[in-house]
């Protein structure tokens, strides 16, 4: 039995946190949005270092159920740094 309730659960969490994450990040001054943008890059390098693991290992991370902590963690773990991104440099467009 899976407890995934959606096929991207990473990202609509992330689009959900997103409502609560802009405003503070807006709100903080820029060395901790720096920090933030700093903390999150790290996640995601360590997380994307994961996915790159099973990818050489010959497995898909994005394909099945096996991955779906991994490829959920690597989705939101990408918006939130393109969000602190987002608040530190400004959005483009």
């Amino acid at each position: 039995m899976s407890i995934v309730t959606s096929s991207r659960p990473g990202l609509e969490l992330a689009e959900a946190f997103a409502l609560f994450d802009r405003p503070r990040l807006v709100n903080c001054d820029s060395t901790s949005r720096i920090a933030q943008l700093e903390a999150r890059q790290a996640l995601y390098d360590y997380v994307d270092e994961l996915w790159k693991d099973i990818d050489r290992a010959g497995e898909h991370p994005s394909v099945g159920e096996k991955y779906q902590a991994i490829t959920s963690l690597r989705e939101l773990a990408q918006v939130l740094r393109s969000t602190a991104f987002e608040s530190v440099y400004g959005s483009a467009g």
